[in-house]
């Protein structure tokens, strides 16, 4: 969760206060401005520091005594102090609503529409830009990246208008950040590079370190490794410059998180530990939890487990300096598995029970069906598969409509529990939910390696032209310096010397051109190659589709088939029962042999729809409108979605949940348009 901090510079207050001195010693109400102007900057120490509930305490003071003065005749008086008044209020809105992002974010939301008003009605387009900023980072905690990138804009367009250049590169950091989360990586790349060229040419040291990691991971997330390694480096200077410990560390662990992902995992263990060293050596106790963490799973990564258990151990020692209890259950659930891989039982069946329990206390369903499912590897572990049995019920429910990954391992382990139980009849059915799941879970990721490589390849080709054109420029640059060298260099006088010029313009002039021609060649060539790049692509693209189509349909024909061979014993069950006239047992079997002739039906109809389904989407459309269930098409693909983020993010975890309308019926919609 990415919680940005705004933090509001109020130039005018320097000014203004004097002003009002000098022009009338008896200003009702003066001492209460500058109580706000004192009680706000506590505020943005504390949010700086995530001490929320002791910055809401400045904040919401504040906000009364800005009230207390909007209530004041002198102040409605005067227009001046009247917009001063709702300026300093609507600050002071904004650090509550700050505060309230991560505990109450859509009070958070309510709170920033008041803020945003003031600001409207004073015409402040500065604090109306950071208002907006704070909209941006509260959608953005929601994990709604298309609102906040939206916000983020309009903060970039406000912030154009009033020139405030260091605001500016901030939010265009911002809104890259937001562009990478949406996966349109060459947009971000846009963003960031404006914001590192405004930073360097201002000096501004901070949002300079902020665009130069945030290029980095941008450049991560498309694996090219080195590049984000060099952007990284290059903030770790500034801050080595600045002898800045707390921020060399910060980079130390952004490196070894890149090195971690590109499989040097020797050089990320070395990295994370010179991060360590800092941290101990600093209050910063939070960030030395996360560095023993990293540390613990890389070792675990190398098979070094009891390495990994003691720096586990260790973070566990720093998880009351945490804001987030998640981090906590984090620790735990890791620890507890590295106590199982060293089948130590009884430290694992603690450590994993605690880990339960808080989950369960915060509602947390994705670390509670991890924790479950691992305690019943434990118990499994230790031949006692009834108690395993009973916790993998927990772990199915809590992961049930979640995370694939987790179904897929919590199938496979209640279908293994069956068979130790010798109910092969449950264990086969829940080895036929495995394969199920773990088809369904290949679908999903060979859809989200096509939406991967689509997005790399728009990237590659969007680097390409920005390169393409920033090299045109240069050269057109060295053009007209060569050109202005000359005029420098030489007097002239006389039509002689005019001529010379004339001459000298027309070979620049024929030069350019024959450069514009090149480039133009160069950039037809270029698109060319990109459509072929493209076409390939695609065909690339729909092997590995209709790949994943076959496994879908190949799941319920399974089931056709496997229930259809056990209708047939059943059948010859049933023949002998008669025979020997027991007509009872007989007649339970045939109720047996209607369940699976109707689950035979359910999934031929399944199959059915599948490939409809396919050949529906595959029609060109003729833009006619058809009766349409839209809760169905709204289920399919909020369901999609979901796997094609997880197929990206294997921690990615969400609860799906619907409240469909039962009564609104077909609507007619062209469907290949929705």
């Amino acid at each position: 969760m990415r919680i940005g901090i705004v933090v509001f510079v109020l130039m005018a207050a320097t000014v203004f206060l004097p002003k009002v001195r000098a022009g009338n010693m008896d200003v009702p109400g003066l001492s209460d401005t500058v109580s706000i102007i004192s009680l706000n900057a506590m505020a943005k120490k504390l949010l700086e520091k995530e001490n929320f509930d002791s910055s809401l305490i400045y904040s919401t003071r504040a906000v009364n005594l800005a009230d207390s003065l909007l209530r004041l005749t002198t102040v409605k008086s005067n227009q001046t102090l009247l917009n001063r008044c709702k300026i300093l209020k609507a600050e002071s809105l904004t650090n509550v609503a700050v505060g309230l992002i991560l505990s109450k974010p859509y009070f958070a939301l309510d709170t920033l529409q008041s803020a945003l008003k003031l600001a409207k009605e004073t015409g402040d387009k500065n604090m109306e830009a950071l208002i907006n900023a704070a909209f941006g980072d509260t959608f953005s905690s929601l994990s709604k990246d298309k609102k906040a990138l939206d916000y983020y804009l309009r903060s970039v367009a406000l912030l154009r208008e009033t020139g405030n250049q260091s605001a500016l590169a901030e939010q265009l950091t911002n809104a890259g950040i937001s562009q990478r989360i949406l996966g349109n990586y060459g947009d971000a790349m846009e963003y960031l590079m404006e914001s590192l060229k405004i930073s360097r040419s201002i000096g501004d040291s901070h949002n300079t370190i902020e665009a130069l990691l945030a290029i980095g991971f941008t450049y991560a997330f498309v694996e090219r490794w080195d590049d984000a390694l060099k952007f990284q480096q290059q903030a770790l200077e500034i801050y080595r410059k600045q002898n800045d410990s707390s921020g060399i560390a910060r980079i130390y662990n952004d490196m070894g998180v890149t090195n971690m992902n590109a499989g040097k995992l020797e050089m990320a263990l070395a990295q994370h530990r010179q991060a360590l060293a800092i941290r101990l050596k600093s209050s910063e106790k939070y960030y030395t939890f996360a560095s023993y963490l990293y540390i613990g799973e890389i070792l675990e990564q190398l098979n070094r487990v009891p390495e990994a258990i003691e720096s586990y151990e260790q973070a566990l020692n720093f998880t009351q300096y945490s804001a987030f209890k998640i981090s906590e259950i984090d620790g735990e659930i890791s620890l507890g598995k590295a106590y199982l891989k060293l089948r130590d039982y009884s430290q694992a069946l603690n450590t994993l029970t605690s880990a339960y329990n808080k989950a369960l206390e915060i509602k947390d369903m994705p670390t509670q069906a991890e924790a479950s499912l691992y305690i019943a590897k434990v118990y499994l572990a230790q031949e006692n598969p009834s108690l395993a049995l009973s916790w993998l019920r927990k772990a199915e429910k809590a992961a049930s409509g979640s995370s694939l990954v987790y179904l897929a391992d919590i199938y496979q382990s209640i279908a293994e529990t069956y068979f130790k139980l010798n109910d092969f009849r449950n264990a086969y059915l829940n080895q036929q939910k495995y394969s199920m799941v773990k088809d369904s879970l290949a679908v999903s990721e060979n859809l989200e390696k096509i939406a991967t490589l689509s997005k790399r390849l728009d990237f590659e080709n969007k680097q390409a032209l920005q390169n393409q054109e920033h090299e045109k420029k240069l050269i057109l640059s060295q053009a007209n310096i060569r050109r202005e060298k000359i005029i420098r260099n030489f007097s002239l006088s006389g039509m002689l010397l005019a001529l010379v010029l004339m001459v000298v313009a027309f070979i620049r002039y024929r030069e350019k051109q024959r450069l514009n021609k090149k480039l133009s060649e160069t950039l037809i060539n270029l698109k060319t190659t990109q459509s072929q790049l493209i076409q390939s692509e695609r065909m690339a693209s729909l092997g590995e589709l209709a790949a994943g189509i076959s496994h879908e349909i190949q799941n319920p024909l399974n089931f056709v088939n496997n229930f259809s061979e056990m209708s047939r014993e059943l059948i010859e069950e049933a023949k002998q029962e008669l025979s020997q006239g027991n007509q009872q047992i007989a007649k339970e079997i045939l109720n047996d042999v209607a369940e699976n002739l109707e689950k035979i039906n359910h999934h031929g109809k399944r199959a059915d729809s599948i490939i409809k389904g396919m050949l529906q989407h595959s029609r060109s459309s003729p833009g006619a409108k058809v009766p349409t269930d839209l809760n169905a098409l709204a289920d399919e693909f909020l369901r999609l979605a979901f796997h094609g983020l997880r197929a990206r993010d294997k921690s990615f975890n969400a609860t799906m949940e619907t409240d469909f309308d039962p009564k609104l019926g077909k609507v007619n919609v062209v469907q290949q348009d929705m």
